[in-house]
């Protein structure tokens, strides 16, 4: 389930389980590795509920859009297949998850969701390259001050996320073959790219 040795634990003794069972359907890998220190477990639980669970300002459905995005760029192939899993648990319109994941841009989405990808997928990968005209291109788009903050804490929270889970070694809770195929190659093509040239 992961690279560390945990041990046996009783679920009493993390009564916010059951809440993550009772909102998404299951409970993840990702916190069940994560059992040997409870007080981090609880604090990353509450901060899901805060931020990607309970009501704010941007809708469900553009919180799953970014934490996809942000996941496939940075070939987490556990939050992509978990959060596609989210999406269908969910019944959220739209296309499939999986298309969102690996190519928003051609997605049949608004025009508005596809600049708030964009910003999300630029501040994920080009993180100092983000200046005041990209911020003011979302609002050109009608998003306000608290969607705009939304969505740079998402980007934030899903670095986090990926970086945890590769860490940990947490081992996905679904099968998702598209989505292992897509990061496989993804994954390999970056490999490729890092060898260095002898000569």
């Amino acid at each position: 389930m992961s690279y560390l040795r945990n041990q046996q634990y009783d679920e009493k003794d993390f009564p916010a389980f059951a809440a993550i069972r009772e909102q998404i359907g299951f409970l993840p890998n990702f916190f069940v590795a994560q059992t040997a220190r409870p007080d981090m477990v609880e604090t990353e639980i509450a901060m899901t509920g805060n931020l990607i669970a309970k009501e704010g300002a941007l809708p469900r459905r553009q919180k799953e859009y970014i934490f996809l995005v942000c996941s496939a760029a940075n070939l987490s192939t556990y939050c992509v297949t978990a959060h596609c899993e989210m999406v269908r648990m969910l019944k959220l319109e739209g296309p499939e998850p999986e298309q969102i994941a690996i190519d928003h841009v051609h997605a049949k989405i608004s025009v508005a969701d596809k600049a708030l990808l964009n910003f999300c997928a630029k501040l994920n990968s080009q993180t100092s390259k983000i200046g005041p005209h990209d911020v003011e291109g979302l609002r050109t788009y009608g998003f306000s001050e608290e969607q705009i903050l939304e969505a740079v804490l998402l980007v934030g929270w899903a670095k986090f996320a990926n970086t945890v889970a590769f860490g940990l070694g947490t081992v996905p809770d679904f099968e998702n073959r598209r989505i292992a195929e897509e990061l496989g190659k993804a994954q390999a093509g970056s490999r490729e790219s890092q060898v260095p040239v002898v000569g």
